[in-house]
């Protein structure tokens, strides 16, 4: 069976022969993991990701670790990648619009900027926080930044 011209312009045009052509693209699943865990937490309603499990107390990750709440598992041609997501959801929002926003979020921005086939994106609410637990939080925080930044007094008077 001949083939055609226009097929033979399909075969070199489509994203799984430019990579005969030109050489492979991989991304991995670190970088895939930071895309996931910078968009979801742009999302109004999130407060952060949690390394926690189901049922247990979930302490939301800082910046240094945010990735910690993100599981990506790439399929063995490294074209398609499934996530699952761990979250603290705000009280004071809808939580089902909050994690659908987050799928859709999450799934468009990793297949726009690696050109993967995202096949899911399970979103786990492990907790929620109100609006006084997080101010208390920030009060902590803020406590423990000014006791870092005080001079030790004790090994000035030594």
């Amino acid at each position: 069976m001949a083939v055609t011209e226009n097929e033979m312009k399909d075969k070199k045009t489509s994203p799984d022969n430019q990579d005969l052509e030109l050489g492979n693209i991989t991304v991995s699943k670190d970088v895939v993991a930071i895309i996931v865990a910078m968009e979801a937490t742009k999302i109004k309603g999130i407060v952060g990701l949690t390394a926690g499990r189901k049922g247990m107390s979930a302490p939301i990750l800082d910046k240094n670790n945010l990735t910690k709440g993100v599981e990506v598992v790439m399929n063995q041609n490294q074209k398609e990648v499934a996530i699952t997501i761990s979250l603290v959801a705000d009280y004071t929002v809808g939580i089902y619009q909050t994690a659908r926003e987050t799928q859709k979020n999450v799934k468009k921005a990793v297949e726009t900027m690696t050109g993967l086939k995202v096949t899911k994106v399970d979103v786990n609410v492990l907790d929620v926080k109100f609006k006084e637990d997080l101010e208390k939080e920030e009060a902590k925080e803020e406590v423990q930044v000014e006791e870092k930044e005080k001079p030790d007094t004790q090994k000035n008077k030594e």
